[in-house]
């Protein structure tokens, strides 16, 4: 946001400032405490809105990390020794749920194959 001198303001740029001032506060309003207290210092929306981004989602580097290791988590699924088949099936969802908030998507007959043998081993 650069400053200017209101002389030399367009006829939108009030409005512009109107709206991002109503934005900035619907953000703080709704954030936690925590949350808000990371991007009570932007000034302007974008840049709370980056700032949150980073924060929740990480930067390009950390999804990358985190699809790897889901991808692998996915590969990798086993049932652990005495787990009940309740629990396995909400590790192997919790698991698929992370995997499709990164867009990694597995059809149904795959992730019906990949949990079945998983259940067998555990002895349920």
């Amino acid at each position: 946001m650069i400053d200017k001198d209101k002389k030399v303001y367009s006829p939108e740029d009030p409005s512009s400032i109107m709206k991002d001032a109503k934005v900035r506060h619907i953000l703080h309003s709704i954030l936690d405490s925590v949350m808000s207290n990371r991007v009570i210092g932007c000034k302007i929306t974008k840049e709370i809105w980056d700032t949150l981004e980073v924060k929740c989602q990480g930067t390009t580097a950390i999804k990358k990390n985190r699809r790897t290791i889901l991808t692998q988590a996915y590969e990798h699924f086993d049932s652990k020794f005495d787990e009940s088949l309740t629990k396995i099936y909400d590790r192997f969802q919790k698991m698929m749920n992370y995997l499709s908030l990164i867009d990694k998507e597995y059809d149904l007959e795959d992730s019906n194959l990949k949990f079945l043998p998983a259940t067998l081993e555990s002895g349920t």
